[in-house]
């Protein structure tokens, strides 16, 4: 049984190194999803997992088929596994899960393999019960993270999911080999910035220690490629700071939400570079008139108060889901360690072994 019990505020200033370590091994860890995509004709890839791997597979489905030009099915396990998908020619199914222990996961590959899918497992694992329900194993490589809410494994899946894409992409020739060195240079430069926000997040939030500590309902606003990101920020910040927290993509928001909005309403505001920012500004100067607890996240230039955290983001297209995560890791862990509530710690140890959602 494990003793050791890391903690996540230095697991998320891990994520970098991390990030790096894959990015530079990426054609080697790539090799075996190189293979199978190119000896199958992969026409359609169906990317599950649940909580924090559904988000990064959230997160990862654009560039996905982008770079490969096949279409990329990104289901709740439940959702595939009692549905009836339609998958077009020769199917992939990536079942992702760190620990190798979702039980939801697992059955979701028994599915894709009654339909005749070739199926891999994305995992650090190498041990784990998933890796019994698939044809081939991808080594999701992040060390050890052995507490509840995950940081360094969230952000390893998308930058693992990326390499593989891109790596195949070139492989195949989907890409030139100029937009392959493009894409790899502006993957680097936005992994190679992740310490930097982690230092800026934590300074961001000691400004704002005494309102977060009053924080009892929160909002996740977003928009764009972001909305993995929104969907896995609040569940880190519910996770750890164990408040009402719920996440709206940005047009989403406009019909109904705004009718819950009160002077104790939390809303933290998401914005990435893109033509939705000044909608998104505009949506925030319009709930100024109900509540003063507005964040916004940003490196776009606007009338910044304290309450904002503006970042030279590298704010790439393609990869600022990357960059965003980080802010929101940092929140959930401090506003958690301010109430007084250990974030490394599960409420209930025994929750998965009540409810059998994980292999134990």
């Amino acid at each position: 049984m494990k003793t050791f019990l890391g903690d996540m505020h230095d697991y998320i200033y891990e994520s970098e190194k991390v990030a790096l370590n894959v990015f530079s091994n990426r054609k080697e860890l790539s090799s075996g999803f190189i293979d199978v995509f190119k000896n199958n004709q992969i026409e359609t890839i169906v990317l599950t997992g649940a909580g924090t791997s559904n988000y990064s597979a959230q997160g990862v489905r654009t560039f996905f088929e982008k770079v490969l030009k096949i279409p990329v099915i990104v289901p709740l396990t439940n959702h595939f596994i009692d549905g009836e998908y339609l998958v077009k020619g020769k199917g992939l199914c990536i079942g992702i899960s760190a620990t190798g222990s979702s039980a939801s996961t697992i059955k979701a590959l028994d599915k894709a393999n009654s339909l005749g899918m070739i199926t891999m497992a994305l995992t650090n694992e190498l041990d784990s019960e998933v890796v019994k329900h698939c044809d081939h194993i991808l080594f999701l490589d992040h060390g050890v993270e052995d507490v509840s809410p995950k940081s360094k494994s969230f952000i390893c899946e998308i930058v693992t999911l990326m390499c593989f894409a891109l790596e195949t992409a070139n492989e195949i020739g989907s890409v030139t080999s100029i937009e392959y060195e493009n894409y790899s240079n502006r993957l680097e430069k936005t992994v190679c910035n992740l310490t930097h926000i982690a230092i800026k997040s934590d300074e961001w939030f000691k400004q704002n220690e005494e309102e977060f500590t009053n924080c009892n309902r929160m909002l996740l606003v977003g928009y764009g490629k972001n909305f993995g990101i929104l969907q896995e920020g609040a569940l880190k910040i519910l996770e750890c700071g164990r408040f009402q927290t719920c996440f709206y993509e940005l047009e989403e928001f406009m019909h109904g939400i705004y009718h819950s909005i009160d002077k104790d309403c939390y809303i933290l505001h998401l914005g990435n570079k893109s033509k939705y920012f000044e909608r998104m500004i505009q949506l925030k100067n319009y709930l100024s008139e109900f509540t003063t607890h507005q964040f916004l996240i940003t490196s776009q230039d606007c009338s910044n108060t304290i309450q904002d955290l503006k970042i030279n983001f590298v704010d790439d297209e393609e990869f600022a889901m990357i960059e965003y995560i980080v802010p929101c890791q940092i929140l959930a862990y401090r506003i958690a360690v301010t109430k007084g509530i250990n974030p490394n710690k599960p409420s209930d140890p025994y929750f998965h072994r009540k409810m059998n959602s994980k292999f134990i």
